[in-house]
């Protein structure tokens, strides 16, 4: 009965013009605010300002850590990257064991993650899940907060002293910087745009044709058992194919009430918990065995995705059980 129904609207001109415009008009409006607020942000970070964390890491030194290790936890606030090389030279210098690499790694969690929080996560996820993107940020924030916190304790544990002085650097002049800004956004709008319309097309003509009704049917069993709108099922099973188009997705649902806020936060952090696995061996895996070779490497990794495994269960647990 429901694919003779959705076979008889699969056509339907109506749907797809209705679904295109709506589409259309909320790339438009979305996408003006999502690059615009990545250019300023882009801009303010170029302009040195993140450098000045290092001034607010002064009072960690009375924890008596390892300086290479405070200093790389700073400049993750703007450069994961380079944080992390820091910690392969100290290394490689013999100013950093293997134990505070470890802590030093878990430490680097809150200020890399508030770094792709301000690049990414303020000026997509809001602008597309308004309060709800607040609080998924809010979650991520606070997930990488309690790594840093295990990592800093640790490395209060397993710190010595080495002598370290912080290098100069050099800001970019207003030009650089509009210019560095500008391509870091057009490069990035190259991958937003297509997919914001083409999933937010495919969220409105999928819905309107009954097309997640079949779904529902197939994702029931197990989200039955969980007790959850099968909905949720898809957001989390589209995040693992795109991060973003799962957060555009889940903005359509929330924007047709199809999900609340509760069952969008549930789907994006069981999303991240079945891609965790393949999130860490595509991005977080060859910079560490590049680092920190092969074997040494993919124990910092696999450390960091079994705590973050356990604190994303122990959140979704503690959002079904929420009121």
């Amino acid at each position: 009965m429901i694919d003779n129904s959705i076979a008889s609207k699969i056509f339907d001109i109506s749907i797809i013009l209705n679904s295109l415009n709506i589409s259309l008009i909320y790339t438009i409006k979305i996408g003006i605010i999502v690059l615009s607020s990545m250019f300023i942000l882009n801009y303010i970070i170029n302009t040195g300002i993140m450098k000045k964390f290092l001034e607010l890491m002064k009072p960690l030194n009375n924890l008596k850590i390892n300086p290479l290790s405070l200093y790389s936890i700073s400049i993750c606030f703007f450069s994961p990257t380079v944080g992390y090389s820091i910690l392969a030279e100290g290394l490689k210098d013999e100013k950093l064991t293997k134990k505070e690499i470890i802590g030093s790694s878990l430490a680097n969690s809150f200020p890399s993650v508030l770094s792709h929080t301000i690049t990414f996560f303020v000026p997509v996820v809001i602008p597309i899940l308004g309060l709800t993107g607040v609080f998924y940020i809010l979650i991520r924030l606070g997930v990488a907060f309690i790594k840093s916190i295990i990592g800093l304790v640790y490395l209060r544990l397993v710190s010595q002293n080495v002598d370290f002085d912080i290098p100069k650097t050099d800001k970019l002049n207003k030009k650089e910087n509009i210019n560095k800004s500008f391509n870091s956004t057009l490069k990035f709008s190259k991958k937003l745009i297509p997919i914001m319309f083409i999933t937010m097309f495919l969220v409105m003509y999928l819905s309107k044709i009954g097309f997640f009704d079949l779904i529902t049917i197939f994702i029931s069993p197990l989200t039955d058992q969980l007790e959850l709108n099968p909905n949720v099922g898809l957001v989390a099973l589209t995040e693992t194919v795109n991060v973003q188009s799962a957060i555009i997705m889940a903005g359509g649902f929330l924007k047709e009430s199809i999900l609340t806020t509760k069952e969008v936060l549930i789907g994006l952090v069981i999303g991240n918990v079945i891609t965790l696995s393949s999130k860490y061996a595509k991005h977080s895996l060859p910079l560490h065995v590049s680092l920190f070779g092969a074997k040494f490497g993919t124990k910092i990794v696999m450390i960091n995705a079994m705590i973050t495994l356990l604190i994303d269960i122990l959140i979704i647990i503690g959002i079904m059980i929420y009121p």
